[in-house]
């Protein structure tokens, strides 16, 4: 190997490992047969049972997994029949997994294609949650144009919801309700967003990008606590019937790089 080709392998290296301040990066591509349970949480639970108007059975591991170098998440719909069981009820069933390491600011990539399913909700989010009052929260979500005032039948895939929360309340959070472009071409599409928790010199705020180019901005309750990040699809109440048997959610990669 000559030194010039040397130098540039370890320019590279360096550069896909650690951010410019120098924390490390965090980089999943999937190429492994099964899910890394050293950097991954599969989740078996249910969550908004105590304010959902509509039941739904969670997510459970069985939803999760590796194919042909992509994960897949898998969502049940109303129509399901199969064998793989939820959590109250064994319809509307989806899958999740979430990062053991807690990542503060910096800039969240998901390069995927979503759920085709108006009544399956995929979602890209942080979440830290202590008690009833303390959340802290960022969220990427598709189906959107269903909100201000919840109109579930009207809901849209190539709408997206960006929300950030620090509280639980309604008055301590931001949702734009957008639309971002065409969500069902069967292509890959890039998902981001940029958290700076601010300084003396930054502004505190989050700005999300679609395909690299930014969509929206908050400035207002601006999360400032470790949480981890999650991927995933789940069926809420405020989005359009699940009225499909089975369908996918792929990621080709996943990349944190931390500002601090």
């Amino acid at each position: 190997m000559s030194k010039p080709f040397f130098i540039f392998c370890m320019i590279f290296l360096q550069s896909q490992l650690f951010s410019p301040l120098g924390a490390q990066v965090f980089f999943e591509d999937f190429r492994e047969s099964e899910v890394d349970t050293d950097k991954w949480n599969i989740l078996n639970l249910k969550w908004g049972e105590n304010i959902s108007k509509e039941s739904h059975g969670g997510v459970v591991p069985e939803n999760v997994y590796i194919q042909n170098g992509n994960l897949v998440i898998r969502a049940l719909g109303d129509y399901y029949q199969g064998d793989i069981k939820g959590h109250g009820q064994n319809t509307k069933i989806g899958g999740a997994l979430s990062t053991k390491k807690k990542f503060t600011s910096g800039s969240y990539e998901v390069r995927a294609k979503i759920c085709s399913q108006l009544g399956a909700l995929s979602a890209f989010w942080t979440y830290y949650y202590e008690n009833e009052e303390y959340n802290h929260e960022i969220d990427f979500e598709f189906p959107g144009h269903n909100q201000h005032p919840f109109k579930p039948e009207d809901s849209d895939l190539d709408w997206g919801l960006l929300s950030n929360w620090r509280g639980v309340a309604d008055d301590h959070q931001n949702t734009a309700d957008i639309y971002i472009g065409d969500q069902t071409d069967g292509e890959f599409h890039l998902y981001r967003f940029d958290w700076y928790s601010g300084s003396e010199t930054e502004q505190p705020r989050i700005e999300w990008y679609y395909d690299d180019k930014l969509i929206h901005q908050s400035f207002e309750h601006i999360p400032e606590h470790a949480a981890e990040f999650s991927i995933g699809i789940w069926f809420p109440w405020w989005i359009g019937k699940s009225n499909f048997d089975i369908d996918y959610m792929y990621i080709d990669w996943v990349k944190i790089i931390p500002f601090e």
